[in-house]
C-alpha cells in the first residue's frame, strides 16, 4: 500500500507530543494557584434560583437519588411524553407569533 504525501504527514504527526504539535513554547513564571472569576449573570441567575418559589429543588434531587439507590424509582413513560409534547407545543406557539 502505497502512502500519499498528505497521509504520511498525518502518519508522522500521531506519534508527536502535543506540545511538538503545537510548535510553540511559552517562557514565563509557572503558578499552582488558579483563580475563578463568576460574572454578575451567574451571580443573579444563583439569587434568582434561591428566591424562587421552589427553593426545595435540592431535597427533590435528593429524594430522587435515594429512590434510584434504592431502586424503586420509577418512571411514568406517559408523563414523559407528555412532557415533551407540551414543551413542543409551547414552542410551536411563540414561533407562530
Amino acid at each position: 500500500m502505497k502512502i500519499g504525501q498528505y497521509y504520511s504527514n498525518y502518519v508522522n504527526n500521531i506519534y508527536k507530543t502535543n506540545e511538538e504539535r503545537k510548535g510553540k513554547h511559552v517562557e514565563g513564571k509557572t503558578s499552582d494557584k488558579s483563580t475563578v472569576e463568576i460574572s454578575t449573570q451567574a451571580k443573579a441567575l444563583v439569587k434568582r434560583i434561591s428566591e424562587s418559589e421552589d427553593s426545595h429543588f435540592s431535597d427533590k434531587v435528593e429524594a430522587i437519588r435515594r429512590s434510584i439507590q434504592e431502586g424503586t424509582y420509577k418512571v411514568d413513560p406517559d408523563r414523559i411524553a407528555g412532557k415533551i409534547m407540551e414543551k413542543i407545543d409551547a414552542e410551536r406557539a411563540g414561533s407562530d407569533e
